[in-house]
């Protein structure tokens, strides 16, 4: 009897509340294959820039000059204190980019990690939401700044979030 009443005071206080994005993210990124000595790179999302309608595939995700990113991404200002695009110097920094195919649904692409792994390849690992039927198409896209110095061949690693 004791122990009945025990294993309900447990289950009674258990906290059933769903995960957020953000621990979301951090439950899928424990849960899949870790790569050990790894390192953590620094790196800035790139805010309000849209894929160009004339991108169709990305080949190379390192993106290191201005004209290259002028090639795939436009400007998407609007108003308000975070209005303006992320400002870019790549004389200093380059871009990893992630640009998946169009779609009708509504979209989000997390990054997770930017990690160097001991082979000295660049490991970004990003988390996509795809949510309800839109009226209309996007192209969901990430990118993210990074030193120049930061050099390597670049792997992407996709982690399909639930909704």
């Amino acid at each position: 009897m004791l122990l009945t009443l025990a294993g309900l005071a447990f289950t009674a206080c258990q906290n059933n509340k769903k995960p957020d994005n953000e621990n979301a993210l951090k439950d899928a990124v424990n849960t899949t294959d870790t790569v050990l000595n790894t390192a953590d790179i620094a790196f800035t999302l790139a805010k309000n820039y849209f894929v160009n309608n004339t991108v169709t595939k990305l080949e190379h995700p390192r993106i290191e000059t201005q004209e290259q990113f002028n090639e795939i991404f436009g400007m998407a200002a609007h108003m308000g204190n975070d209005g303006k695009p992320t400002v870019i110097d790549f004389s200093k920094q380059n871009v990893l980019a992630v640009v998946l195919p169009e779609t009708d649904r509504e979209t989000k692409i997390y990054p997770v990690s930017l990690q160097r792994d001991e082979n000295g390849e660049i490991l970004l690992t990003y988390g996509v939401k795809v949510g309800e039927k839109q009226t209309h198409t996007t192209r969901p896209n990430l990118a993210v700044i990074i030193a120049k110095s930061e050099k390597g061949n670049v792997r992407l690693n996709e982690i399909k979030l639930l909704k």
